[in-house]
């Protein structure tokens, strides 16, 4: 059925009939040709006027004009307005081919040529245009910030999504693995939100920063594609049945669409990584590239010998994410220390990730007197001033005073302490030494070995007194183990974990549902290896499972278990209970699997 877009010429209220642009097929699809018809009664062609024109728009192509004249029967939309008979009318078809963008666009304006002078017809002729079936209903990019950067410089990618009308869900990443080529920190994509095109109501887009990587290497290196599968509706098909009544026989023809699941990817990002310069580089050049700040200070300068002397360290910069290099040391050798403390924060501000380091040193004076400590200094490159920069702080004077004679035989060496107990006061206490005396007045008790009940009792004993210090023992060494203890928790810890993902399950909310399965494989997988897998990017946490020994295979499909549900926590995935079934499965037979780590 032709559906009516623009009624051009406005006539007299219940006239017979009018012009009128149709186009001749319901769906006009991105790069499809079509016809747009302009129906002109007869009597309402001008007189002296030459063939109607169009002059398209906005990456239309007009390929041809063919006219023919019919008689047009009115419908009962006519009837009832007024128009109810019968006309003769001139059938001008417009053989165009729509743009590649999608939604409601003008098509142009039609024109008569009467007497050499253009006269309009119409004015703005818009049209639906929508994505072809055969085409994706998914496209995804993936926008770096900067395209060249220097060597362990920071930048970030932003993942976008777009989704057309025939995009029915179940949207699930693939791959999304950034390569091996740079240190990378992720986001959760928390803010991820899709909101409807402008002028397209039923296409959705979004988009958010996903990720803040820092290159290792320099050259031409490059993101793989990000691979992600969903589903879309299909192509119509007609379908024809033919169904036997007796010995008359029936055809029927219907449309039908299919769902169709099929993949999406994003093109290959290239970066251009420039090596860092060697003019100018200081030779307590630090690595880290980026604008950064660097503070030191000592909490006094003035203690007495037996106190505590604190050097704090902060670093801040924008760099290589959850990374920074320590300063260089001067020598403490007029003072005792004990291993620093050291402690790494980082967190997303504005469009960087910001990673800060503090140090704290503990510094014990050995003796009294006036202590220098010399500069310290600390160096890294500025991409946006394309030059090294340095912060020396110090030097520092300390001025230490003797201090309690206990406090200083506490870090006197222990060839000058003297002896705890000297030969005269063994002498004097040997005099002191109460003897113990027998006692007299009870009667003695009988020989107890020659009587068989006891060496009954003695040998019963025996093998009861090993097998309780064994498990004494046992159980100490397990208690005293946090990592031994960490492990012999770590299944019941992961059946809670899946517990809440069936529960999530039965209640249908699939993101709580992802969240406990990745939850529950990281967690698992720290208490096993007793190391932190929690806030580490997943190429550290590759690098961890290698030296452990974790075979590749296993490897991959934790990785592609944790891109798998990270990417769920943003995006409109929608598997069905048998599907969440199927993977709660297939998570608990890949934790089986890794014993190698126990």
């Amino acid at each position: 059925m032709k559906r009516v877009l623009l009624t051009c010429l406005a006539l007299a209220t219940f006239a017979a009939a009018s012009p009128s642009l149709q186009v001749d097929r319901e769906r006009i699809e991105a790069g499809q040709t079509f016809g747009l018809q302009f129906v002109v009664p007869l009597q309402e062609i001008p007189a002296n006027s030459e063939v109607v024109q169009i002059e398209t728009k906005n990456g239309f192509t007009f390929l041809g004009l063919d006219s023919t004249d019919q008689v047009i029967r009115p419908g009962f939309e006519d009837m009832f307005f007024g128009g109810g008979r019968a006309y003769k009318a001139r059938i001008y078809t417009f053989k165009l081919r729509a743009p590649k963008k999608t939604g409601q666009i003008n098509v142009g304006q039609l024109f008569w040529t009467i007497n050499g002078e253009r006269q309009p017809v119409s004015g703005i002729i818009p049209v639906s245009v929508q994505r072809s079936y055969n085409d994706d209903a998914l496209a995804v990019s993936l926008t770096p910030s900067k395209k060249s950067i220097y060597e362990g410089e920071q930048f970030y990618v932003t993942l976008g999504f777009h989704t057309f009308e025939h995009f029915e869900g179940n949207l699930q990443a693939t791959d999304m693995n950034t390569g091996s080529d740079f240190i990378v920190h992720r986001s959760d994509l928390s803010n991820m939100e899709f909101k409807p095109v402008e002028g397209a109501r039923r296409e959705m887009q979004a988009s958010a920063k996903f990720a803040w990587l820092s290159p290792t290497k320099s050259g031409n290196l490059q993101i793989p594609a990000f691979k992600f599968k969903y589903t879309k509706r299909g192509e119509p098909k007609i379908v024809e049945e033919k169904k036997q009544m007796g010995n008359m026989s029936f055809s029927s023809r219907s449309v039908k669409q299919e769902s169709v699941e099929t993949e999406a990817a994003t093109p290959v990002v290239n970066i251009n990584v420039k090596p860092l310069p060697a003019e100018g580089r200081p030779a307590n050049f630090s690595g880290m590239v980026g604008s950064y700040s660097f503070d030191a200070q000592f909490d006094k300068d003035h203690l007495k010998v037996g106190e505590a002397l604190t050097l704090s360290i902060t670093i801040k910069g924008d760099g290589t994410p959850g990374t920074i290099t320590d300063p260089k040391l001067p020598s403490f050798d007029d003072f005792r220390s004990v291993p620093p403390e050291n402690s790494i924060d980082k967190k997303i501000a504005g469009s960087k990730v910001v990673t800060t380091k503090n140090i704290k040193i503990f510094l014990y004076p050995k003796k009294k007197g006036s202590f220098e400590i010399p500069e310290i200094s600390y160096s890294w490159f500025d991409p946006a001033k394309r030059a090294y920069q340095s912060e020396t702080l110090g030097p520092w004077t300390i001025e230490v005073e003797k201090g309690d004679a206990s406090a200083e035989a506490a870090f006197m060496p222990a060839a000058t302490r003297p002896t705890a107990v000297q030969k005269q006061e063994i002498e004097a206490l040997g005099s002191d030494i109460r003897f113990i005396h027998k006692v007299s007045g009870k009667k003695e008790s009988p020989t107890p070995h020659r009587d068989i009940l006891f060496w009954i009792i003695f040998l019963a004993a025996i093998p009861f007194y090993l097998v309780s210090a064994g498990m004494i023992r046992r159980h100490r060494k397990h208690s005293s183990d946090a990592a031994l203890v960490r492990k012999g928790k770590a299944k019941k810890m992961l059946k809670a974990r899946f517990a809440d993902a069936h529960t999530a399950m039965q209640k249908g909310d699939v993101k709580a549902f992802y969240a406990a399965l990745e939850a529950g494989l990281i967690d698992y997988l720290s208490d096993i290896t007793n190391l932190e897998f929690k806030g580490m990017t997943r190429n550290q946490m590759k690098q961890e499972l290698e030296k452990l020994g974790l075979g590749a295979d296993n490897i991959d499909a934790i990785d592609k278990w944790l891109e798998k549900c990270s990417f769920a926590r943003f995006a409109p995935v929608n598997p069905s209970p048998e599907e969440q079934g199927s993977m709660l499965k297939d998570m608990e037979k890949l934790c089986d699997g890794l014993g190698i780590l126990k």
